[in-house]
């Protein structure tokens, strides 16, 4: 056969031409794939320019009528210059300034004291008077907030001649409100009766205590007698426990010993840790300890309780709650507020509100701690 043919069905056929005929199809569909591209291409970027082209129309549109706007503005007078703003700044500052002088002026003159003017002057914060200074807390939306309504309460009346409180603080909530009392060894020997006789629903006892100095536990020198009576005369009852604990092992100590003194005594209410300054600031063992350190010991007494199969109760003051622990870590714990101030400027939840510790109790000599436990 010749170099350059090929036989197809007999004939000879020259292979250059066949391979020229190929070259030239392959070429059409290259050039009509490439304007199928450039079509597409076109119609595509074509579409994006419209696009532009029609928000840089409503730019312009915003804009003209911002204009028209500043133009009318500026025929009806309704603008300033930059030093007219200045004056009126300066103006409303100077104002203010005064204000706030004579707010704090009228505070002094009426006796209401410092800490009743910060309050009412800064009423987004929780204002703690410490160590002859005064610590200022955001109020946090994340925390619990009390389920007392403040309006209806009925608070002591001030007596401005001898200058004490007197009479009882009552609830009208929607859920009233019970009356108690909490007692140690320095109420001496209680009648109970008589207690129970002046309306008295509930009492808290102290179980104990730990030396603020010596470190050791030891019970209430009443404690017997007292949860004996209280049991007797059928009024509710609860336990305290002061604590001193330095580390969550001494306030597991802590919530051990109390579990062991409880004994066959009835006990209807929460068990409760009793947190606190020392009265000896100078000498007490915890005077150094974080607030970070407490905290952990708190929660260590109060998981005890609780894994005994009690519900436990933190008692503190507004320094307690707010320069002494992290309340934010104490949610899920019923907590009993002394605050002796009215009205109550404390938001977050709380179950007992001891209002006072200067109260008459039939049947108690001296003063009583008076309580009114809420829901």
């Amino acid at each position: 056969m010749e170099e350059n043919s090929i036989v197809v069905n007999g004939d000879k056929k020259n292979i250059r031409r066949v391979r020229k005929k190929r070259h030239r199809s392959r070429m059409r569909v290259f050039l009509i794939y490439i304007l199928i591209i450039s079509l597409i291409t076109s119609i595509t970027f074509g579409g994006y320019y419209v696009y532009l082209y029609k928000q840089e129309e409503k730019i312009a549109e915003m804009a003209t009528r911002d204009l028209e706007d500043l133009k009318q503005d500026l025929e009806e007078g309704g603008y300033i210059t930059t030093d007219e703003a200045k004056k009126q700044m300066d103006d409303a500052v100077s104002s203010n300034t005064k204000d706030l002088k004579s707010q704090i002026r009228r505070y002094m003159e009426s006796g209401e004291g410092t800490l009743t003017m910060l309050e009412n002057l800064f009423p987004a914060n929780i204002i703690v008077p410490n160590s002859g200074k005064y610590e200022f807390f955001d109020i946090r939306s994340d925390l619990a907030k009390t389920v007392v309504d403040y309006e209806k309460l009925n608070y002591p009346i001030l007596n401005k001649e001898t200058g004490k409180y007197e009479g009882e603080a009552t609830y009208d909530g929607d859920n009233p409100a019970k009356k108690g009392v909490d007692v140690s060894k320095f109420q001496g020997d209680i009648d109970w009766k008589k207690v129970k006789n002046d309306g008295v629903e509930f009492a808290y006892i102290r179980l104990g205590y730990r030396g603020y100095e010596s470190g050791k536990l030891a019970l209430d020198d009443k404690y017997e007698d007292n949860i004996k009576g209280c049991n007797e005369v059928g009024i509710d009852c609860g336990v305290y426990f002061f604590t001193e604990a330095l580390t969550e092992k001494e306030a597991i100590e802590e919530a051990e010993f109390v579990l062991e003194n409880l004994g066959d005594y009835k006990i209807q209410l929460p068990i409760v840790i009793d947190v606190e300054e020392s009265a000896n600031t100078t000498k007490t063992r915890t005077k150094d300890l974080t607030k970070d350190d407490r905290t952990k010991a708190v929660i260590a007494f109060c998981e005890k309780i609780k894994s005994a199969g009690y519900t436990p109760m933190i008692y503190g003051n507004l320094k307690s709650f707010m320069v002494m622990m992290n309340i934010s870590e104490l949610e899920e714990f019923d907590k009993w507020f002394a605050y002796y101030r009215y009205p109550i400027r404390f938001p977050y939840k709380f179950k007992i509100w001891q209002y006072s510790a200067t109260r008459t109790v039939d049947g108690i000599e001296g003063d009583a701690d008076l309580n009114l436990m809420f829901y």
